[in-house]
C-alpha cells in the first residue's frame, strides 16, 4: 500500500512538473508582451528583464491557485503539520514556497531599490545605486523598527520568539489593506466604465469636459520643465564664471576636475533631451516670469551657489538632475493624457454623430504621419478594406450592445464578490463561487473545468485590483500610459505592487471560498498557516478586514474618491458629474474650443509639411531635367 501511495504521489509530481513548464513559458511570454507593449524606447534591458520576471511571478500565483485546489484532498487532522508531509501530499507546496519568498524579495528589496535608483539624479551607475540605497534604507529602517517591535511584543505575549510568522503577517496585513482599497474601487468602477462607454454621446461630453484640466496640466508641466531648465542654465553659467575667474582657483570645490566636468556634461545631455519639444508643446513655452508666481515656484538661482560664491556642488547638480527627471516624466505624462483625451473626443464624436455607412467611393487618402488627425471621421478610416469594414460594422451596430452586455456581466460578478466578502464572517458558506466550485467538483477526477471554475472569480478580482492600480492618476508618471510610452520607473512601480498584492489577494480568495484548510491538503493554506501564530493580524483581522471592501465600494459608488482627490488638488475623471449644469456646460464649450484649435493646428502643420515636400520634389525634378538637358 505504501509503495502504491508513493508511486501515485510521484506520478502526481511528474504530472505537475509537466504542466508547470508550459504554464511558466506561457506566463513568461505574456509578461514579455505586456512589458514590450508599454515600455518606452531607451529603457535599459536590465529593467525590462527585471519587470518581465516580476510580472511572471505575479501572474504565476494566480495560475497556480486553481491547480492547487484541483490537487487538494481531504486528510485526517491527525496527519500532523510536518512540512514534508504536506509536500508529499500536495505537489504545489514547493512552487508556492519558491513563489512566495521570491515575490517578497522582489517586492521589498530589488524593485524598490531599482525604482529609487532610476529616480536618482546622480550621474554614474554606482553613484545612482548608492543614492538609491540611501533612500531605500529609510523605508527599510522603518520596516525594521516595526518588525522588531512586533517580534518583541509577540515574544512577551507568547513567551516564544516567532520571526517568520511576524514577517508574513505584517506583509499580508499591509497587502490586504491595499487589496481592500483597490478592489473596492475596481468592483464598482469596472462595470460602470463598460456601461458608460456604451453611450458615445456621454463619453464625448466627458472627454470634452476633462480637456480643460488636461490642457492646464500640460501648461503646468511645460512651465515646470522650463523652470528646471533655467535653473540648470544658471548653474552652468555660475560654473563658467567660476572657471573664468582666477579668484576661485584652488577653492577646493573640485569644479575643474574631470569628474565634475563629466557630471556637468551629463546634466546638459539630459537637458538636451527635451530642449526641443513637439510644436504643440513648444507653443506653450513662455518668456514671462509670471508663470513662477502663478505656480508658486519662484526659483532663487542664487541658492545654487555656495555661501562663499563657489559653484554648485555635485550634490546640488544631482538634485537638479532628479528634478529634471521628474519634470520630463511629468511632461510626458501630461502630454499622453492630453493626446488620449483628444483621441477619445474625436473617436466618440464620430461614433455619436455618424449615422450611416460611407458611400462606396469615399476612399480616404492616407496620411504620411498617422498621428496627424484631420477632419476625416475616425470610424470611416480604411472603410474600403476588410479590416475597416469589420471595424465599421462593430462600432456602428454591435459596440453599444457588446459594451452594455459586458457592463451587466461585470456588474453581476461584482455583486457576487461583494456578497461573498460581506458574508465572510458568517459561519454558513453563502459564497456563490463556493457553490459553483462545488458543482464542478467531480471528486478525485478534477479536470480543466474545475480549474476554470476556480480561476474565473480569482481572475476577475485580480482585474479589478490591477486595473485600479494601473489607472490611478494620483501616481502621475507612475501610471502605465499608452503603447511604448511608459518609462522604466512606471514599469518597476507597477511590477512592485503586482507581486506585492498577489498573495494577499489569493489569501482573501481562499477565505471567500471558506475552504476547510484544517482537514485538506491545500498547499497555499499550509504556506500561509505560519501567520496564525500572530494574534489578531494573523487570524481574525483577515476575516473582518474585507468588510472594508464594502465601504470602499460604496465610497466609489457615490464618487467619494473623486471628491476626496478634488479636495487634495487632483483632478479625477468622475469629477465631471459633481458640478452644476452651468459649470459643466462652460467646461464642455471650453473643451470643444481647445480640441478644435488643436485639430486646426495639426491640419495646418500637415498642410505645411505637404507643401514643403511637394516643393522639394518639384525642385528635384527640375534639377534632374536641367541636368539631362545639359547632357543633350
Amino acid at each position: 500500500t505504501e509503495q502504491s501511495g508513493g508511486a501515485a504521489k510521484m506520478k502526481t509530481s511528474i504530472t505537475l512538473v509537466q504542466s508547470l513548464i508550459p504554464l511558466i513559458s506561457l506566463l513568461l511570454c505574456l509578461a514579455l508582451y505586456v512589458v514590450r507593449h508599454y515600455v518606452s524606447p531607451g529603457t535599459s534591458w536590465f529593467i525590462q528583464f527585471l519587470v518581465t520576471v516580476s510580472f511572471t511571478f505575479g501572474f504565476f500565483g494566480l495560475a497556480l491557485m486553481p491547480i492547487d485546489l484541483s490537487l487538494t484532498t481531504s486528510v485526517d487532522s491527525s496527519d500532523g503539520n510536518n512540512d514534508a508531509d504536506y509536500q508529499s501530499v500536495n505537489a504545489t507546496y514547493v512552487p508556492w514556497l519558491v513563489t512566495y519568498w521570491s515575490t517578497m524579495f522582489l517586492a521589498f528589496s530589488i524593485l524598490p531599490l531599482s525604482r529609487e535608483t532610476l529616480q536618482s539624479g546622480y550621474f554614474s551607475i554606482t553613484s545612482r545605486m548608492r543614492d538609491g540605497c540611501r533612500k531605500a534604507a529609510r523605508a527599510y529602517f522603518l520596516m525594521a523598527i516595526v518588525g522588531i517591535t512586533s517580534v518583541i511584543v509577540l515574544a512577551v505575549y507568547l513567551r516564544d520568539i516567532h520571526i517568520v510568522p511576524v514577517i508574513m503577517a505584517l506583509g499580508n496585513t499591509y497587502g490586504l489593506l491595499l487589496v481592500c482599497l483597490l478592489m473596492g474601487y475596481g468592483l464598482v468602477d469596472l462595470p460602470r466604465r463598460w456601461w458608460r462607454q456604451a453611450c458615445p454621446a456621454s463619453e464625448l461630453r466627458r472627454a470634452r469636459i476633462m480637456a480643460g484640466s488636461a490642457d492646464e496640466a500640460l501648461f503646468d508641466a511645460v512651465w515646470e520643465l522650463q523652470d528646471c531648465e533655467e535653473s540648470i542654465d544658471a548653474a552652468v553659467s555660475a560654473i563658467e564664471d567660476a572657471r573664468q575667474s582666477s579668484g576661485h582657483a584652488g577653492t577646493g570645490e573640485g569644479f575643474e576636475n574631470e569628474a565634475y566636468t563629466k557630471c556637468v556634461d551629463k546634466l546638459l545631455k539630459w537637458r538636451d533631451k527635451t530642449a526641443t519639444l513637439s510644436p504643440e508643446l513648444e507653443r506653450r513655452r513662455t518668456t514671462s516670469h509670471r508663470r513662477n508666481q502663478d505656480n508658486g515656484q519662484i526659483e532663487d538661482n542664487a541658492e545654487l551657489m555656495g555661501e562663499d560664491g563657489t559653484p554648485p556642488s555635485i550634490e546640488t547638480l544631482a538634485k537638479l538632475g532628479a528634478r529634471l527627471k521628474r519634470a520630463q516624466a511629468n511632461i510626458v505624462s501630461a502630454e499622453q493624457k492630453w493626446n488620449s483625451l483628444v483621441d477619445q473626443a474625436r473617436w466618440f464624436a464620430d461614433l455619436a454623430e455618424g449615422d450611416g455607412p460611407p458611400p462606396p467611393d469615399s476612399a480616404v487618402t492616407p496620411r504620411r504621419n498617422a498621428r496627424v488627425q484631420t477632419a476625416e471621421p475616425l470610424v470611416m478610416d480604411q472603410s474600403n478594406t476588410m479590416k475597416g469594414k469589420i471595424r465599421y460594422c462593430w462600432t456602428r451596430y454591435f459596440r453599444s450592445t457588446g459594451y452594455r452586455t459586458m457592463g451587466m456581466l461585470t456588474a453581476g460578478m461584482s455583486v457576487m464578490v461583494l456578497w461573498s466578502e460581506a458574508t465572510l464572517a458568517i459561519p454558513i458558506n453563502l459564497s456563490p463561487f463556493a457553490l459553483f466550485l462545488g458543482a464542478a467538483d467531480k471528486g478525485e477526477n478534477r479536470g480543466i473545468w474545475y480549474q476554470i471554475a476556480a480561476m474565473v472569480p480569482l481572475l476577475y478580482m485580480a482585474v479589478c485590483i490591477f486595473s485600479s492600480l494601473f489607472k490611478l492618476s494620483i501616481f502621475g508618471p507612475f501610471c502605465l500610459r499608452g503603447k511604448k510610452q511608459s518609462p522604466g520607473v512606471a514599469l518597476v512601480f507597477n511590477a512592485q505592487y503586482l507581486v506585492r498584492l498577489q498573495f494577499p489577494l489569493i489569501y482573501n480568495y481562499l477565505l471567500v471560498l471558506k475552504y476547510d484548510t484544517s482537514s485538506t491538503t491545500c498547499a497555499f493554506s499550509k504556506v500561509m498557516s505560519n501567520m496564525e501564530t500572530v494574534p489578531f493580524f494573523g487570524t481574525s483581522f483577515n476575516i473582518y478586514a474585507p468588510l472594508l471592501i464594502l465601504a470602499f465600494g460604496l465610497f466609489t459608488l457615490v464618487n467619494g474618491y473623486a471628491r476626496l482627490l478634488g479636495l487634495l488638488g487632483f483632478e479625477h475623471e468622475d469629477m465631471v458629474y459633481l458640478s452644476d449644469q452651468e459649470t459643466l456646460d462652460a467646461k464642455e464649450n471650453e473643451g470643444i474650443t481647445l480640441i478644435r484649435r488643436h485639430g486646426e493646428r495639426q491640419a495646418s502643420r500637415s498642410e505645411s509639411e505637404d507643401l514643403k515636400l511637394r516643393s522639394e520634389e518639384d525642385g528635384g525634378g527640375r534639377k534632374s531635367s536641367s541636368f539631362r538637358n545639359g547632357i543633350v
